[in-house]
């Protein structure tokens, strides 16, 4: 009889013992699954990082659409930092980019007559001239901000 519990006994703990290994293989793979994710995190925040600083670059140096320019740095820096999009420094932004929702894009755009296309046009030029430079010195300072980190 104590043979046969000792049997018993043997046989859970190669249960427990196959278990424990199973579960840090488990954990194993967790852990690398989170290293990996992180990693591309990382590289994506700085990819986005100098996505920005060419942006902003292009942007300042008047090599893109006023427009264009805000809505991009804007969608981009939301990207990258949240919580920084949304500081008041950068709020101009998120201004121009709501302001613009409504006008189309790409195919849309380019099927429009011009008559068609005026009223949006209008919207832009009246958007520039009250928001150009507010926007510059927030896309200025942006610049600055990452370039020094």
């Amino acid at each position: 009889m104590q043979t046969f519990s000792n049997v018993w006994l043997l046989a859970g703990a190669v249960c427990i013992l196959g278990l424990a290994a199973y579960a840090a293989i488990l954990w194993r793979r967790v852990w690398q699954a989170k290293q990996q994710r992180q990693q591309q995190l990382s590289l994506q925040k700085a990819q986005r990082h100098d996505d920005l600083i060419v942006l902003s670059n292009g942007f300042l140096s008047g090599q893109m659409p006023w427009a264009e320019g805000c809505i991009r740095i804007k969608v981009i820096l939301d990207h990258y930092d949240a919580e920084m999009g949304m500081h008041n420094d950068y709020q101009v932004l998120q201004k121009v980019f709501t302001a613009t929702e409504q006008i189309p894009t790409h195919d849309a755009w380019r099927q429009l007559s011009s008559v068609e296309k005026k009223p949006f046009q209008k919207l832009l030029a009246e958007l520039e001239l009250k928001h150009k430079q507010e926007s510059v010195r927030a896309v200025q300072q942006l610049l600055n901000h990452l370039q020094a980190s």
